[in-house]
């Protein structure tokens, strides 16, 4: 409602001093022509707004219905921004006036709010100028409910807050047509939002034909409501990690855990269930995020396909139902008991906090037998020699990243991840310091010494320090993973490598340094201690000679020592033998 519909009636000696006081207000805005002003001057006189404080987005309307009366429609524009600029001249002042206090903030109410009329001046003055001034008015007012309309509010300045001004237009836009979809199907939370609803509002938007609907604003508002709280809101649907501040040797920054979703469990007792489990898991394990999720992600499938059951009153029979489904997926046995063993996880939480008193199966029954297997994965020598040959060909931050996995075999995480100071010289020669992600430790490897000089050129031209990432993403974060992945692949198939039909595998070349190492005499321990392995079991996987080293060993030692079978003679048979062929010498009877 306007400021002016509140004011009571003025007593006649006093609105001399109320003009007065107006047009000395109005004089201070000496960025607008006085012709513009004297207009301005009239219309608030006319409603009894004594103070350019006081106008508001209502009063903004008015003035342009009081403008048509009396000028051209296309002067009137010019004139309604007069009446922004002096709104904006009030809350610069009001702002320099009380400095002390900080920045200010817009507080909820059941009305509209109008960025370019926003107590903060840095936010007005973003809006000032914009040409669609009426898809800037947010109206609280409407009759919707009082929660979902505050998490629009919130939502909306989270926006305002951390993004810049030319991504805010899409997401304002998005958002605004949220709040119209929410108002129109009476949604009281957001965060509530089921994902059948987020999909209606997709379908919605695209019917529309707004491009791109899956671009998330619900989960952009889902996040702003998260990140604000003033607590952990273990109860939102959606957790966001960097809300948690959890220790940084459990993040992976190249490959970083966003969120974690809980939505797709429709029975609301066991979304509540795995969110307890998963609060343990963060707050009191110290298990990597991403072990955390794998998991998470097995007991949410097996919640999902459980529907509408209890996690807590399933049955034996549900149980096998269910984990024979799993295995005629085809898993293999090492992935079919890793998921096997998660539920178990999650039964023995609910054990333990008493929710039951002992798990629907026993593990042990449905565990398979796991054969150790191995696979020869090196890059054959043709294929990098060939991208060797037209390394010069990518980008730099790309074949410098090939080169240690190709020269040092480093893992993928382990490259993305390197920071400024990770080269050094000791002695006479190169060494690398590498933080293993997978297994929160640091490790230390000699490296050759064209690849120190060529990183050693590349972080003092691109200023990186000590501290900084080697391969930063253009926000300056880590490198990801994925991302290096899809580049590499690109350039081999602009390249024609292998005639353009070259798989990018990085682990690869893991294994091809393991099996050059093994191949030339670098005892298994060694092997392992340079890839950073805790066991040597896990170093057999990765040398894929072994079997042809056994084989070589073998031919090697018959040719010096004789065939095995070049001692077994065969004699005719004579007499004694009965007409049969007669036991090889030195056999006996059998």
């Amino acid at each position: 409602m306007p400021a002016y519909q509140y004011l009571q009636a003025v007593p006649q000696e006093d609105t001399g001093q109320l003009q007065e006081q107006l047009g000395r207000e109005l004089a201070e805005c000496t960025e607008v022509n006085p012709t513009y002003r004297n207009k301005l001057k009239a219309f608030m006189e006319s409603r009894g707004i004594w103070h350019i404080c006081d106008l508001d987005y209502t009063a903004r309307e008015e003035y342009g219905k009081f403008l048509k009366k009396q000028i051209s429609p296309a002067a009137c524009m010019q004139y309604v921004r007069v009446m922004d600029l002096v709104k904006l001249h009030s809350i610069k002042s009001q702002v320099r006036t009380v400095r002390e206090r900080g920045r200010p903030t817009a507080e909820y109410e059941n009305g509209i709010l109008f960025l370019p009329y926003h107590p903060d001046p840095e936010i007005a003055g973003q809006f000032i100028d914009s040409s669609r001034k009426k898809e800037l008015a947010w109206d609280f007012g409407r009759e919707a409910p009082e929660k979902m309309k505050r998490q629009i509010f919130d939502s909306l300045h989270y926006i305002l807050e951390n993004f810049r001004e030319d991504q805010r237009q899409f997401y304002l836009r998005r958002l605004k047509k949220l709040y119209g979809f929410c108002t129109a199907r009476k949604i009281g939370d957001i965060d509530g939002m089921e994902i059948g609803q987020a999909k209606e509002f997709e379908e919605t938007m695209r019917a529309e034909g707004e491009r791109n609907p899956t671009a998330g604003i619900v989960d952009l508002c889902r996040k702003a409501l998260f990140m604000q709280a003033d607590e952990i809101r273990w109860e939102a649907n959606v957790w966001y990690m960097e809300r948690l501040h959890l220790q940084p040797e459990r993040l992976n920054p190249s490959s970083p855990v966003k969120k974690l979703s809980f939505l797709e469990i429709p029975h609301e007792g066991n979304r509540d269930l795995l969110k307890k489990y998963m609060r343990y898991g963060l707050g009191v394990t110290n298990l990597s995020v991403s072990a955390l999720r794998r998991e998470m992600t097995w007991v949410r499938n097996f919640l999902a396909e459980m529907g509408p059951q209890d996690a807590c009153s399933i049955t034996e029979k549900q149980m096998d139902s269910y984990f024979g489904g799993l295995a005629g997926k085809g898993l293999r046995p090492e992935s079919f008991n890793v998921q096997v063993m998660g539920i178990q996880h999650f039964y023995n939480f609910l054990i333990a906090r008493g929710y039951i008193e002992k798990a629907p199966f026993c593990e042990d029954y449905y565990l398979k037998k796991v054969v150790p297997g191995h696979n020869d994965r090196c890059v054959e020598a043709e294929t990098w020699a060939e991208i060797l040959q037209n390394l010069h060909l990518f980008p730099e931050d790309i074949r410098l990243m090939y080169l240690h996995l190709w020269g040092i075999g480093l893992r993928i995480s382990e490259v993305c991840t390197l920071k400024g100071d990770a080269y050094y010289i000791q002695g006479k020669d190169a060494w690398i310091q590498v933080y293993q992600t997978k297994m929160r430790s640091y490790k230390r490897i000699p490296i050759p010494y064209a690849l120190y000089r060529l990183m050693t050129v590349y972080l003092k031209r691109h200023q990186i320090g000590p501290d900084d990432y080697a391969f930063p993403s253009s926000q300056g974060e880590a490198y990801r993973s994925a991302t290096f992945r899809l580049k590499m692949q690109e350039c081999c198939e602009k390249n024609g490598i292998k005639g353009g039909e070259y798989i990018f595998r990085p682990h690869d070349y893991r294994h091809g340094i393991a099996t050059l190492f093994y191949d030339s005499g670098v005892s298994l321990q060694g092997v392992r201690d340079y890839l950073g392995h805790v066991y040597e079991e896990m170093t057999r996987q990765y040398v894929d000679y072994i079997p042809k080293k056994i084989e070589k060993a073998s031919e090697k030692y018959f040719r010096e020592h004789g065939s095995l079978a070049a001692g077994l003679k065969i004699r005719k048979g004579g007499e004694g033998s009965g007409g049969k062929q007669d036991q090889p010498e030195g056999t006996g009877k059998l």
